[in-house]
């Protein structure tokens, strides 16, 4: 491998732990050559590799921005919020999921110098993290960048690019969606076996998280058979809950920062590359709000009385957009309810639900139709996953169905904006300056 890569990467991604890049002048001592100095590129987790997109946040709906503080925003984001589909010179969210992608490039390739090491666990896991982080950047991407997953027409709509090669001079067409969903499918399968069973650390990958991220995709694939036994899986090593009777509700902040005191919930840490929903000018939408009872903890856990976002598993105003036991228990719930399993799906999100109210005020929910059930435990989904950019990718997954499709509307300096489902805005638009750098296909 090309000795400047390295040096690129170790100059450029301020990633490596102090002593990695400390006062070495001499070119060849920059580049990494052991399984820890590969291990601190992957470790880069606040500035680089456990930060993830943050425009959905401002597409989904359930956040509104006053027309000054809009005034007052880049215009990525502002474009973003009224479902322009302006075209954005460069953009974070398409720019730092190539970085990571590269990274993890630059890693597997220089493992495989290590043949000697390659049974080591250290190494194995290593191998595994970089897959994994790869699986979950071009995931990530598909969310804004490739049309919503549909089975049938996946072969022909264009995916992403996917570039498996830190050589940077590589041009890279868009693949399919199939494929594209294959690769990130591909590498978490690869990535299982090699990782700890449970991390050291919340930054980095576990065999439980890979289980997680799976539930998560096969959800957005609507592959619902899957998601189920991958979130079963999960849930069988990892199912803690947090008791949110145990939080102050007054607090600026009120859940734990997680990387000091762990969130007993959290399984893998990632969060967003943008503090936008702690900006003083965005605010719960009052529908969302409605939808809280005056019992449910979460209605003043997550939201200030001027219905700012203070409710991030992070613990800190970033929002968070990792992967966690609530998620999956939602995600499970879901699952069985659509299996025809509707007892065990509002017991399951009865389970979560008590731990979400004031004690000894939640009644459980009687099975209801099937109907009745999905309505319910997607509506719950939205409560309790507000602000980790996953509304997004539901909204696309859910969209396809008639029973479930809906319409966002803005009244934004007195016109009214729309996204309508289906709609080619869904597709975030290819920055520019990648358009012009490479000559890959543009969305609709």
């Amino acid at each position: 491998m090309k000795c400047f890569i390295f040096l690129v990467l170790a100059v450029l991604l301020c990633s490596c732990q102090e002593q990695f890049l400390d006062k070495k002048p001499q070119q060849s001592l920059l580049v990494p050559r052991t399984v820890s100095d590969y291990q601190a590129l992957l470790d880069n987790a606040n500035s680089l590799m456990n930060v993830a997109p943050f425009l959905p946040l401002a597409a989904d709906g359930d956040f509104r921005v006053s027309e000054t503080g809009w005034n007052n925003l880049a215009q990525p984001v502002r474009s973003t919020y009224l479902w322009s589909d302006e075209i954005a010179g460069q953009l974070s969210d398409w720019d730092i999921p190539y970085k990571q992608v590269f990274t993890c490039n630059v890693v597997l390739e220089g493992l495989e110098s290590l043949s000697e090491e390659n049974q080591s666990p250290a190494y194995r896991n290593l191998k595994g993290s970089a897959l994994f982080f790869r699986a979950l950047a071009f995931y990530n991407l598909a969310q804004q960048f490739a049309a919503p997953y549909d089975r049938a027409r996946a072969t022909a709509l264009a995916g992403i690019p996917l570039p498996l090669s830190s050589d940077i001079n590589l041009l890279m067409p868009r693949a399919s969606l199939e494929t594209t969903y294959a690769q990130i499918i591909a590498d978490l399968e690869a990535a299982r076996p090699l990782l700890d069973q449970t991390p050291q650390l919340l930054t980095r990958p576990s065999q439980v998280a890979v289980c997680a991220l799976l539930a998560r995709i096969y959800l957005s694939m609507q592959d619902y058979s899957s998601a189920l036994g991958q979130a079963s899986l999960a849930l069988a090593e990892k199912k803690t809950l947090l008791d949110y009777n145990t939080l102050k509700a007054g607090s600026s902040l009120p859940f734990p920062v997680t990387l000091n005191v762990p969130n007993p919930e959290v399984i893998f840490y990632l969060r967003a590359n943008n503090t936008f929903l702690a900006n003083q000018a965005v605010f719960a939408d009052s529908a969302l709000i409605g939808r809280y009872d005056d019992l449910d903890l979460r209605k003043h856990l997550f939201f200030t009385g001027q219905l700012q976002f203070k409710g991030s598993y992070t613990g800190t105003i970033y929002p968070f957009q990792g992967l966690s036991t609530d998620e999956l228990y939602l995600i499970r719930a879901e699952c069985l309810a659509r299996s025809g399993q509707l007892a065990a799906a509002v017991q399951l999100l009865d389970e979560l639900l008590q731990t979400r109210w004031v004690k000894g005020a939640f009644v459980p929910h009687a099975a209801g139709s099937q109907q009745q059930v999905l309505n319910l435990i997607l509506s719950e989904r939205r409560k309790q996953l507000v602000g980790r950019g996953l509304r997004w990718s539901d909204l696309r997954r859910l969209n396809q169905d008639p029973q479930f499709a809906q319409t966002l509307k803005r009244t934004f300096s007195s016109q009214v904006y729309m996204l309508k489902p289906g709609d080619k805005r869904y597709l975030f638009r290819i920055p520019l300056d990648e358009i012009a750098t490479h000559d890959i296909a543009q969305n609709p």
